[in-house]
């Protein structure tokens, strides 16, 4: 999946060396045998490779040619991958890592071929490494603890940090709020953080003893969760706070008064 991958381009210029386009870390010339270190991604997560098949000098005629086709081999065990297409531009190979895969380090092998060997190219092999790691993404959401009325929305900032080198796309749940089962999807690029809102609405009096998680559809093993509070009351300042908390429906004439309201609310947190 496209928002689950990490990019990186890859430019061949010759028959044993071609110049990589990493988006971390930086460009660099690879040779033939080399370790390419891609970086840190979790489990489930999924690395898309692009190869550009023209190589500048070389071949029959010493000025270059096209590659045909890249080919993924010696992949661990439960994981998966897609070679390129024949004769793609740029040739794109995926490798996704299984959901379940211990930590620690890991490498596949990349072969791109001349078919046949028809342009006298000869083949290009190199290694990719990866670390796998289950500690990818923070979660912090703020308040602690909210208090609205029945019905009222209560809204919670969800900042999601995503530490690995792939971006990829993570669910927002509240877990234990009675009769709410909103799920929020949120895509975080890599090495980069977000903050999205998420409202939880309690329709009775009580207190709501609720769980926010935050998982990645890569593998349930990538997740974090805090525990959250909101308090539903309907005494006069509930009902003010909950001015601050969401859209209420009301005639335009009394949007001064609430707009009041919930500033005066401010005071008494």
């Amino acid at each position: 999946m496209l928002s689950k991958t990490t990019f990186v381009a890859l430019m061949l210029i010759a028959s044993v060396a071609f110049s990589l386009d990493l988006v971390s870390p930086a460009v660099r010339d690879v040779k033939n045998g080399d370790v390419i270190d891609i970086g840190t991604i979790g489990p489930g997560q999924t690395v898309l490779l692009l190869i550009d098949p023209r190589a500048a000098t070389g071949g029959i005629h010493g000025q270059g040619g096209l590659y045909d086709e890249a080919l993924v081999g010696d992949l661990p065990r439960g994981w998966t991958s897609q070679n390129s297409k024949l004769y793609q531009n740029p040739l794109m190979v995926t490798i996704s890592a299984d959901p379940d895969s211990p930590e620690g380090n890991y490498s596949t092998r990349i072969t791109v071929i001349d078919e046949l060997n028809g342009e006298q190219l000869g083949n290009v092999t190199f290694i990719v490494k990866v670390k796998i790691t289950w500690d990818v993404m923070d979660s912090d959401v703020s308040p602690n603890y909210k208090t609205t009325g029945p019905g009222q929305p209560a809204r919670f900032a969800i900042k999601i940090t995503n530490k690995g080198s792939t971006s990829d796309v993570f669910q927002v749940s509240a877990m234990g709020a009675k009769r709410w089962e909103f799920v929020k999807p949120v895509f975080v690029p890599a090495q980069s953080s977000k903050t999205v809102y998420y409202e939880i609405v309690g329709t009775e009096e009580e207190t709501y003893k609720t769980t926010v998680e935050v998982v990645s559809l890569a593998s349930k093993n990538i997740a974090d969760s805090e525990n959250v509070t909101l308090f539903v009351r309907s005494d006069l300042l509930g009902d003010y706070k909950a001015t601050n908390s969401g859209v209420i429906v009301f005639p335009i004439f009394e949007a001064p008064i609430y707009a009041l309201a919930g500033l005066l609310s401010n005071i008494f947190n």
